[in-house]
C-alpha cells in the first residue's frame, strides 16, 4: 500500500502540469459544447448507432458504436460530445509523453500541450461528435509509436502500429494517407532497413485482420466507399484549390504556428532530432498526397500534434541559455494571439453575437477564412456553426403538420427526407414529437429503408425548392426552417393525390437502388 502511495506521488510530481492542462482542455468543452444545437452530421452518426453494422455508406463502424453508447446514456448534446472532449484530453497527455520521449522537459511539455489546446482547429474537432477527432487521435498515436520505435528499436511497437492502423481503418479510411506517407518516408530515409525485417509485414497483417470485417462488408456491397468518394469529389472536393489548401495549413492553428513550424524546420535542419526526421517526411508526403487528390484542407490535421511536440522541444533547446522571461513571453503571446480567434473554435458567443463578431473581423481585419464554406463562398457564420441551427425547429414543424392530419390520413402518410440530415434529425426527435420513422434514399438510410410501404400521401423534407411532383398531383410547400442562422432551408412539403401507383413506384425504386449495393 505504501509503495502504491509513493508511485501515485511520483506520478503526480511527474505529470501534474500535464494533467492540469488536460483538465483545462476538458473544461473548455464542458462549458461550451451545449451552447449551440446538434450538428447535422451528428444526427447521422446517432442514426447509425440505432442500426449497428460492420459498415455504412459513408463511414466505417466505430462511430456508430460510440453513437449507440451515447444514445444509451440519454443522447443529449453534452453526453454525445463527451466522447470527442475526452479524446482531446487524452491527446494532450499523449503529446506530453511524446515530448518527454524526444528529450523535452516540463516547459516543452506545457508549450506543446498549449499549442494543441489553443488551436481553433482542434477545439472544433474535439467539440463535434464526428469520426474526425478519433481519426486525428489515431494519427497522433501512430506518430508517438514511430517515435518509440525509432528511439528504442523494439519490435513490439510494430505490433502496436498494426493495431492502431486497424482501428483507424474502422474509424475513418483517411488513415491510409498517414500510413502511405509513412511507407514512402521509410523508403527515403535510413529507416528503409526496417523493411528487411518481418515486423512491418506482421503489422500490416494485424491491421488488415482488425479491419477485415469492414473490408468484407465493403466488398459484399460493391465498395460504397468508392461511390461516396466520387460523390464528394463531384460536389465538394472540386472546390478545393491548391493555394487555399496550403494557406489553410498555416492558418489552422494560428498561435500554434510558432510551435509546429519550427518543429518541421528543426527536423530537417538540426542534427539533434535528425533520427526522427522521418516524421517530417511523413508530414510533407501527406500534404503532397492530399494536394494531388484535391483533399479537404482539414484532412491533414492529424499530422500536426507530432510537429507541435517536436517544435516545443526545439524551442526549449533554443531558449536553454536564454532569459526565463522569454519562455513566459512566448506563452503569453500564444494566449494573446488565440483569444480573438477562440470564438471560431468553440461557440463561446451567442449566435447573434458570433455573427456580428465574424462581420467585424472580416471587415476590419479581412479575416474571412473561418467563414469561407466548402463551396468557396463567404457567409455570415462558420459552416459548422450554421450546421448547428434550425434542426429541432424543422422536426417540430413536421410534427405539427403530421398531427394536423386525421388518424386515417396519418396511417397512409409516408415521411421522407431528401437528405440524411432531414431523415436523421426528425428520427432523432421522433419519440419526443410522436412521429413515425422517416425514410430516405440517401446514404446509409438506403440500408434501412423498407422494400414496400403502403401510402397515398407524403410529407417530404428537402432543401430544394419544388413546385410540382412526378408522383403526386398536389404538392404544397407548408413550412420551412425560419431560423436565420440555419445553413439549410428545410422545406416541408405535403404531397397528395397520386398520379401513379406510388406503392409500386416506391418498391421499384428501392429495389433498383439496393441492388446497386447488394443490400
Amino acid at each position: 500500500m505504501k509503495k502504491q502511495i509513493i508511485d501515485l506521488k511520483n506520478f503526480w510530481q511527474t505529470w501534474n502540469l500535464v494533467l492540469i492542462l488536460a483538465i483545462f482542455k476538458l473544461l473548455i468543452h464542458f462549458l461550451t459544447n451545449t451552447n449551440y444545437g446538434f450538428h447535422r452530421d451528428e444526427f447521422l452518426y446517432l442514426a447509425q448507432g440505432e442500426h449497428l453494422s460492420w459498415g455504412y455508406m459513408e463511414v466505417p463502424p466505430i462511430i456508430a458504436v460510440l453513437g449507440r453508447i451515447a444514445l444509451s446514456l440519454g443522447g443529449s448534446p453534452f453526453v454525445v460530445r463527451l466522447f470527442p472532449a475526452i479524446i482531446g484530453g487524452i491527446t494532450v497527455f499523449l503529446i506530453a509523453v511524446m515530448v518527454k520521449d524526444l528529450g523535452g522537459k516540463k516547459w516543452a511539455q506545457s508549450i506543446a500541450c498549449l499549442a494543441f489546446i489553443l488551436s481553433p482547429a482542434f477545439l472544433r474537432s474535439n467539440m463535434l461528435f464526428q469520426p474526425v477527432c478519433f481519426n486525428q487521435f489515431c494519427w497522433s498515436l501512430s506518430a508517438f509509436l514511430i517515435v518509440r520505435l525509432t528511439k528504442y528499436q523494439n519490435a513490439k511497437y510494430w505490433y502496436y502500429l498494426g493495431i492502431v492502423a486497424g482501428l483507424g481503418l474502422l474509424i475513418k479510411y483517411s488513415i491510409v494517407f498517414f500510413f502511405a506517407a509513412f511507407f514512402v518516408a521509410i523508403l527515403l530515409t535510413h529507416h528503409r532497413n526496417w523493411l528487411k525485417s518481418k515486423y512491418p509485414y506482421f503489422a500490416l497483417g494485424i491491421a488488415l485482420i482488425a479491419a477485415l470485417p469492414n473490408l468484407i462488408w465493403q466488398y459484399q456491397h460493391n465498395l460504397p466507399v468508392v461511390s461516396h468518394m466520387v460523390e464528394l469529389s463531384e460536389s465538394q472536393l472540386k472546390n478545393v484549390q491548391p493555394l487555399d489548401f496550403l494557406t489553410a495549413q498555416l492558418r489552422f492553428h494560428y498561435a500554434a504556428l510558432i510551435i509546429w513550424l519550427p518543429g518541421l524546420l528543426y527536423l530537417f535542419f538540426a542534427s539533434k532530432l535528425s533520427a526522427y526526421r522521418i516524421l517530417g517526411w511523413i508530414y510533407l508526403f501527406i500534404i503532397l498526397l492530399l494536394l494531388l487528390l484535391s483533399g479537404k484542407s482539414y484532412y491533414s490535421l492529424g499530422a500536426y500534434p507530432m510537429l507541435m511536440a517536436i517544435g516545443a522541444v526545439a524551442i526549449e533547446n533554443f531558449l536553454k541559455n536564454k532569459s526565463v522571461a522569454l519562455k513566459y513571453v512566448l506563452i503569453f503571446l500564444m494566449f494573446i494571439i488565440t483569444l480573438p480567434i477562440l470564438p471560431y473554435g468553440v461557440p463561446v458567443l451567442p449566435v447573434e453575437k458570433m455573427r456580428q463578431y465574424c462581420a467585424f473581423m472580416k471587415d476590419k481585419f479581412h479575416l474571412d477564412g473561418p467563414v469561407r464554406w466548402e463551396d468557396g463562398k463567404i457567409y455570415p457564420l462558420p459552416q459548422d456553426y450554421a450546421d448547428m441551427h434550425g434542426w429541432e425547429e424543422m422536426a417540430a414543424k413536421v410534427s405539427k403538420l403530421y398531427h394536423s392530419l386525421s388518424p386515417a390520413e396519418q396511417q397512409s402518410c409516408l415521411l421522407y427526407g431528401g437528405s440524411y440530415s432531414h431523415a436523421a434529425t426528425v428520427n432523432y426527435y421522433r419519440k419526443k414529437y410522436n412521429l413515425p420513422e422517416v425514410y430516405s434514399f440517401v446514404g446509409s438510410f438506403l440500408m434501412w429503408i423498407p422494400d414496400s410501404v403502403a401510402f397515398d400521401r407524403q410529407i417530404m423534407i428537402d432543401d430544394v425548392y419544388q413546385t410540382q411532383s412526378n408522383w403526386f398531383e398536389s404538392m404544397v410547400l407548408v413550412d420551412r426552417i425560419q431560423n436565420p442562422y440555419a445553413r439549410e432551408p428545410g422545406y416541408i412539403y405535403y404531397r397528395t393525390n397520386p398520379m401513379i401507383d406510388v406503392i409500386r413506384a416506391w418498391t421499384e425504386q428501392v429495389t433498383d437502388r439496393k441492388m446497386a449495393y447488394n443490400l
